[in-house]
């Protein structure tokens, strides 16, 4: 026998497919390996059963150790219940929307459907252990109004067993291209170069630190400023950790457009000789074929028989031998084979070294990377997780939970819905009366303020499943799919919210609240997720390392609560820039305030002083606002100086505009002030280099608005960490502020100026958060007595450094 760590582990949801491969991507397919769903509608069975049966057990284990190819496969999986003591009966429950229809395929050849073929692997371990066929039925629920259907399938055994050889066969394949992975993988470990003759000051350190994180098995928050070459400084020692166990690396970000920077690092391993596999995930609104990305075999032919194609063409095992797999390679793939280009991705995911995405496919619900298949073979643990920009994860993760309901949009889609087909028209108008009926029904008795409200649930299930009866009949209707089309939008909008909404009530979980806002004639309804670090914290279990970096983590505890990490274990560092200080000139000037109550007087004397400071040396600046509307008032009231151009940066501003907006700083033929907000496009992510920008302008700390969501917020934060406005305020501006700060020193060659402008920039909570190279001390050094005065004399230095 081989020992435990020859031993490959196979989830029987894995191990339980058809031989060839056959199906469609499609809701409840047996290829969606998500176990969430459903789970209250399984014991709630479950617990009925053993109320009227003593001899019913629930979610009993069951395994086998099967060989092949010199490979030893345990296969395991869970059973939802068995009962009978002398003749078993084994169940399996699966809930759904459309109960007829799953119904149907389950009794089609159970060697065709994944479902089937689970329950049958469960009867067959059972005959082998016991000497008995046991009975086999599907307990079938749906989600839509409780209905129930049972349905029993025979085990024959002498077909199960060629369908056995046959499985068999394919993962001792499947496990040797695993192995040679690996293999590889640890070859490459061994002497895994340093992409750069000599690393920046700062660099080694870096690795050094991160290295020594994950030697103690520490998960990681790292501080480290722009310029210190971070990206590849945290992807070095994690990939060379990771690789070594022949395991791969997860490299996650807020944005599609930071994706660049972490491929640029991969190309420079490249280059310095490491044969990395990279995958970038694209977004699938961006890489579908269809007008909408509606992923069901009667509206897409791409998703029409898709596993059947990925198995007679070896779409997967042809694409192994690309080193760089991007959109466009998806893109051909997906055409020349007819399949869908985004689970193309998804099932490429194994293949690579380092998979590069947005932060949804590892952190949503329902995350896409969560379905990711494959065999650890000659594998040690599991892969590591890289977190870029990691002080957006919070947020980010808080408002994957937080949907809302506006009776404004549903009206928005009244004139659309009017031109849809017919023989959906009558029913989608009364559908959207309803649906805006019951986003008003909660203002009810609660006057014209904002208020907490315990919304209606049957009501809205109740809707949620009629929209879901809609959607599935207009799908299968011979009508034209638009772009943005009105039925889609409705029932996704609608639904979206929905089981949210229901994860949150039913969960009864502390940190989700709902509120109805009245908005004129009408009303919205938000369900808040003002704390995700428990459903964050779940994902981390699939990783080996986590290291999540960023130029803003400080207070490093509250990155570390909100982000699922435990403050007491996790590994912070900080490390300061790595360029002379003395090219750059930091001030803070307090007689400027921008506390609400002072703003009106304040406009004037802020559009002075940037006017006044900007003049001093022409170039490109930045002054980044709490708002639009302090970027409007202050904006009405500068006065350029002469040769100076303006630019505003707009709401909703697509991203065509930013772009140009960016090319003409890199010009660099006009000197141009740039009004924009802090957390905005402009403000994160966007790297100004050399005298694209020389001087950037923080108009206070971008508070939240005072209204009653954050207020509810800061109530939680109060209860649970005792720091209730720091949490809801204070923090998470000076994360905004801090990073607008920091587009203006982005090399060693960069020399600007950067002026805080606001009293409360010096108080203990906010300065707290500010990198430790801004001051030796205290926050107070960073104001002048003579500022005009100061930043002319810095510009007068040599361009040499002092």
């Amino acid at each position: 026998m081989k020992p435990a760590n020859d031993i490959i582990n196979v989830p029987v949801g894995y191990f339980a497919l058809p031989v060839p491969r056959s199906g469609h991507i499609e809701p409840r397919s047996g290829y969606d390996r998500s176990t969430a769903d459903g789970r209250e509608i399984h014991q709630r069975v479950q617990k009925r059963r053993a109320e009227v049966d003593p001899s019913y057990r629930a979610e009993v284990p069951v395994g086998r150790l099967l060989e092949r190819g010199g490979f030893l496969f345990q296969v395991n999986g869970r059973m939802d219940g068995i009962s009978g003591d002398d003749y078993a009966c084994i169940e399996e429950i699966k809930s759904c929307f459309a109960l007829g229809e799953l119904k149907r395929r389950l009794a089609g050849d159970p060697f065709l459907e994944p479902y089937c073929l689970q329950l049958l692997t469960y009867g067959y371990f059972h005959w082998l252990e016991h000497g008995r066929v046991p009975r086999l039925t599907f307990h079938l629920v749906s989600s839509r109004n409780g209905h129930s259907a049972d349905l029993e399938i025979g085990l024959d055994v002498e077909r199960y067993e060629i369908w056995l050889e046959a499985r068999l066969e394919e993962l001792a394949a499947e496990a040797g291209r695993a192995k040679k992975r690996a293999v590889r993988r640890r070859a490459m470990a061994a002497d895994f170069p340093f992409p750069f003759t000599k690393p920046r000051s700062g660099q080694v350190e870096l690795m050094a630190e991160i290295e020594q994180g994950m030697a103690l098995g520490r998960r990681m928050l790292i501080q480290a400023p722009t310029g210190l070459g971070k990206t590849v400084g945290v992807l070095h020692p994690v990939l060379k950790e990771g690789l070594a166990r022949g395991q791969t690396v997860c490299y996650v970000t807020p944005k599609n457009s930071q994706h660049e920077v972490a491929e640029d690092a991969v190309a420079r391993f490249r280059e310095a000789g490491a044969k990395l596999r990279s995958l970038t995930v694209t977004a699938k609104g961006k890489i579908c074929f269809q007008n909408e990305p509606i992923c069901t075999p009667e509206y897409c032919d791409y998703a029409k028989d898709y596993y059947g194609k990925l198995a007679r063409h070896g779409v997967v095992e042809l694409l192994e031998r690309k080193r760089t797999l991007k959109a466009r390679t998806f893109r051909e793939f997906g055409e020349k084979y007819e399949v869908c280009p985004f689970e193309l991705q998804i099932d490429c995911a194994k293949l690579a070294d380092v998979v590069i995405c947005d932060y949804n496919y590892v952190f949503a619900p329902r995350s896409a990377l969560g379905r990711a298949g494959g065999l650890a073979v000659e594998q040690s643990g599991k892969p590591n997780l890289v977190i870029d920009e990691a002080h957006n994860l919070p947020s980010r993760a808080m408002d994957y939970y937080s949907p809302s309901l506006s009776s404004h949009v549903l009206e928005g889609m009244r004139e659309e819905l009017a031109n849809v087909p017919h023989l959906f028209r009558r029913e989608a108008a009364s559908l959207l009366d309803d649906c805006v009926a019951a986003v008003l029904s909660c203002r009810a008795g609660k006057g014209e303020s904002a208020a907490r409200i315990e919304p209606p649930m049957a009501a809205f299930l109740e809707l949620d499943g009629r929209l879901r009866s809609l959607l599935s009949r207009y799908l299968e209707a011979d009508v034209e799919i638009r772009q943005e089309d009105p039925v889609l939008r409705l029932c996704y909008y609608w639904t979206g919210f929905t089981e949210m909404l229901e994860l949150a009530v039913r969960s009864q979980r502390q940190e989700f609240f709902t509120l109805y806002q009245p908005l004129g004639s009408g009303g919205s309804i938000k369900v808040t997720c003002c704390d995700a670090s428990d459903l964050i914290a779940e994902r981390y279990a699939e990783y080996q390392q986590v290291v999540g970096f960023s130029a803003t983590l400080k207070p490093f505890e509250y990155y570390a609560r909100l982000s699922g990490l435990d403050p007491q274990e996790v590994h912070t560092a900080e490390f300061q820039s790595p360029f002379p200080q003395e090219r750059r000139k930091l001030l803070i000037i307090p007689q400027v305030s921008t506390r609400y109550s002072r703003r009106e007087r304040n406009y004037g004397r802020i559009a002075d002083a940037l006017a006044r400071i900007v003049a001093l040396r022409p170039g490109n600046y930045l002054a980044f606002f709490p708002s639009f509307v302090f970027q409007e008032r202050v904006a009405e009231l500068f006065r350029a100086p002469e040769g100076f151009e303006v630019l505003r940066q707009e709401r909703n501003m697509k991203g065509a505009r930013t772009a140009e907006m960016l090319e003409h700083l890199r010009q660099g033929g006009t000197p141009t002030v740039v009004f924009a907000v802090q957390g905005g496009s402009l403000s994160e992510g966007v790297d100004y280099a050399g005298e694209m920008v020389i001087g950037a302008f923080v108009i206070g700390p971008p508070l939240p608005n005072f209204d009653l969501e954050r207020e509810e917020m800061r109530g939680y934060y109060q209860r649970h960490y005792g720091k209730g406005f720091e949490y809801a305020y204070t923090i998470p501006a000076m994360a905004k502020a801090i990073q607008s700060a920091g587009r203006v020193i982005r090399s060693e060659t960069d020399r600007g100026v950067i002026v805080l402008m606001d009293d409360r920039f010096l108080e203990n909570e906010y300065s707290a958060a500010m990198p430790a190279d801004w001051f030796e001390t205290q926050a107070t050094e960073l104001v002048s007595g003579a500022i005009l005065k100061d930043i002319g004399d810095f510009w007068a230095q040599p361009q040499g450094g002092g």
